[in-house]
């Protein structure tokens, strides 16, 4: 009976995010059944074309759900940050997610990490979040990123008893990849470049929730304790955006 009354309540509080590329196109019954859109900030694109399309998602949404990524190393200039905190503020884009982006190949770059932008976003009034790692960062570590950030999204793990052995807050969402193959998932993560596709290698657990039907993330959310939920889009997303609402 309790466990039957734990799940009730974690679905009732469900809360989905999901995300996109700049130019990828979401329906509106993905739309509908979200709360935010992130869109992603990818090696090869300025960070003005991020915010245009938060711009164009928002008015298709007819609200502002978008939320733009700001990867520090991949902005080339200054200015290039500048004229994104003028848009935003221009077009009421109030919120971000900071990550830190690729690997400088040369020390070219003006923004090494995620804390430099986030303290520059603050000052404009911009909130940010963040993201975590359960299987390699400590609870003092992650309530320490809290302290600047205002929200966390875990990164790629697929292992419940590290993610329900993060501190229980209500400022951290669980990261879930669509119901894909690995494939898709390797393919989108190369494309983000920093070596990310390597986390596959890393989530080997991640095998515990295959199918011939793609990734099960409704048996993975069902061992999770926390209600919040982003969904990383690797294809599959109204599938997937279906059979978490009637978990």
């Amino acid at each position: 009976m309790v466990v039957d009354d734990f799940h009730n309540n974690k679905k009732k509080l469900m809360k989905l995010s999901t995300e996109k590329t700049p130019k990828q196109k979401i329906s509106k019954f993905s739309l509908d059944n979200v709360y935010e859109v992130k869109v992603v900030h990818l090696p090869i694109h300025d960070l003005m074309i991020v915010a245009h399309a938060c711009d164009e998602l928002n008015q298709q949404a007819g609200s502002n759900k978008a939320v733009p990524h700001v990867a520090a190393r991949n902005i080339k200039s200054k200015k290039e940050l500048e004229n994104f905190i003028k848009f935003c503020k221009l077009k009421n884009i109030e919120k971000s997610l900071v990550i830190g982006g690729s690997v400088p190949r040369k020390e070219t770059n003006v923004f090494q990490n995620d804390i430099d932008i986030a303290k520059i976003l603050k000052n404009e009034n911009i909130t940010v979040d963040c993201g975590i790692y359960p299987q390699s960062e400590t609870e003092i570590e992650i309530k320490t990123k809290l302290n600047v950030f205002n929200n966390a999204i875990t990164q790629m793990c697929m292992d419940p008893k590290s993610i329900n052995n993060l501190p229980l807050l209500e400022s951290i969402h669980i990261g879930v990849p669509s119901m894909c193959s690995v494939n898709g998932i390797y393919k989108y993560l190369k494309l983000c470049g920093n070596n990310s596709y390597k986390y596959i290698f890393k989530n080997w657990k991640a095998l515990n929730y295959l199918s011939i039907h793609g990734l099960r993330v409704d048996k993975f959310v069902k061992s999770i304790k926390f209600s919040k939920y982003h969904i990383y889009n690797f294809g599959k997303l109204e599938k997937t955006i279906n059979i978490l609402k009637s978990e």
